[in-house]
């Protein structure tokens, strides 16, 4: 999927390739993007880590969460199965950054709960998160932003949960350390 595009692999050539028929291929997936989302979940799996490492250990939630916005959205942005999973899938959005796992919302409930993000909805502010990155992604997959979009999306997602413009901006830009 990943050489051809998800598009050109047929769930026959699913199937062939994992030596199965169709019945069982049914009793597991009902589409083919459903068969992506394991892959989906250790990428995931493998942006935490990344952010862990990145992190050292760092438990400013501010810091933490910018540097998953900057490594998740370089990850689906260079990966094509992401990408179309984010994009193709039917997904809801939601359902893919709950995919995502727990560090997220673990960040953001450590950034409220400490008074470091001051947050009065939480649910306008996930679908405000939410809908920033899929605009960010959708732009950058035309070609329309640069190099910088992680980094100032996530500069942009500190300061609407309160974090000063300065700091906000020194956070975003941090050096990134990964694997």
């Amino acid at each position: 999927m990943r050489e051809r595009g998800v598009e050109s692999v047929t769930i026959q050539d699913i199937t062939d390739a994992a030596d199965i028929g169709h019945g069982t291929f049914y009793l597991h997936f009902e589409t083919k993007g459903e068969v992506l989302r394991p892959v989906i979940e250790r990428l995931g799996d493998r942006v935490h880590a990344q952010v862990d490492q990145a992190t050292r250990g760092e438990q400013d939630p501010a810091l933490r969460l910018a540097t998953g916005i900057r490594v998740a959205l370089r990850a689906i942005a260079g990966d094509p199965l992401w990408n179309w999973y984010v994009f193709q899938s039917g997904t809801p959005f939601r359902r893919l950054a709950e995919g995502m796992g727990a560090p997220p919302v673990e960040d953001m409930n450590q950034g409220m709960s400490s008074g470091r993000f001051r947050v009065s909805d939480l649910r306008a502010t996930w679908s405000f998160v939410d809908g920033a990155l899929i605009g960010v992604l959708t732009a950058w997959n035309q070609g329309v932003l640069g190099d910088d979009a992680a980094e100032t999306t996530a500069e942009m997602v500190l300061q609407s949960l309160g974090i000063t413009p300065e700091e906000a901006e020194q956070i975003a830009h941090m050096p990134l350390e990964l694997p």
